[in-house]
């Protein structure tokens, strides 16, 4: 009996320990699971999800703050969509291609601030051709066929200036060439800007006056960067000019920086 006894109280025992074992172990497997389940919650919480698309929205938001409406209003599309918009930048050989010249650095410093998707740049020079020639050759629609949404130009008004086109006749000719572009897109945003400065010109600086008077008039947004180079009777400004003899002086490493600084704060809200 004392044996029967003893044998009872070794399987009670045993079975207590088991059972309590198995308890314990379900206990910390289901406080575990709920820790996981709680962090998970935590990582896709739809606050921080709200918050974060409520602080790119704001981003975009003051980035393009200086730029019109209209514009602003497309770059939230293409946020949006992540439909990038086609943004050509047109000039003489003052918007030179290589990668030191004030486009490249522009769009650089665009690009750092917006990131990727919402700007597809494109650069095209028309080299030493004055407004003219590029009329007669129609070789503006080469701005047409990549379709815009915005264009920022700079017309050849050195090449017009040094080729004594006449500021009448290059305005009808910058006319000519928007009116083509806008066939293709009614909507498209145009700027406009000037060549670079020239030191102590005389009747070069009244010609991008008049430029100026004209975007004005045409309610046209003028991008005046010679706001950030020195005084054109400024010895300094030659600091900032390529020393290229009888030619007119296309900017130099510094020159190009200036010009892109201006656009960049323009474009980034500064």
């Amino acid at each position: 009996m004392n044996k029967l006894y003893v044998l009872l109280t070794v399987i009670v025992c045993g079975a207590a320990i088991i059972i309590g074992n198995l308890h314990w172990n379900h206990k910390i497997s289901a406080k575990a699971e709920k820790t996981v389940a709680e962090k998970k919650v935590e990582q896709v919480s739809p606050v921080e999800e709200e918050t974060s698309s409520e602080k790119k929205a704001i981003d975009v938001t003051a980035l393009s703050a200086n730029l019109p409406k209209e514009v602003q209003e497309k770059i939230k599309n293409a946020v949006n969509t992540k439909k990038p918009l086609q943004f050509v930048i047109y000039g003489s050989d003052s918007t030179a291609t290589d990668k030191e010249a004030w486009p490249e650095l522009f769009k650089k410093q665009l690009t750092a601030s917006y990131g990727e998707g919402i700007f597809n740049i494109t650069v095209l020079s028309e080299g030493t051709k004055t407004s003219r020639e590029v009329v007669d050759e129609k070789s503006y629609e080469q701005v047409s066929n990549a379709k815009p949404d915005i264009i920022l130009y700079e017309p050849p008004m050195l090449k017009d200036n040094e080729s004594v086109i006449g500021i009448e006749n290059t305005l009808k000719n910058i006319e000519t060439m928007m009116d083509a572009w806008k066939e293709v897109n009614e909507d498209v945003t145009i700027f406009i800007q000037p060549s670079n400065p020239l030191y102590n010109a005389n009747f070069y600086p009244k010609q991008v006056n008049q430029l100026k008077e004209y975007t004005e008039t045409n309610d046209i947004v003028y991008l005046n960067h010679w706001e950030n180079w020195p005084e054109l009777d400024d010895e300094k400004m030659e600091d900032y000019l390529a020393d290229m003899g009888e030619q007119p002086s296309l900017p130099n490493q510094s020159g190009h920086k200036v010009w892109a600084d201006y656009l960049t704060k323009y474009f980034i809200g500064k």
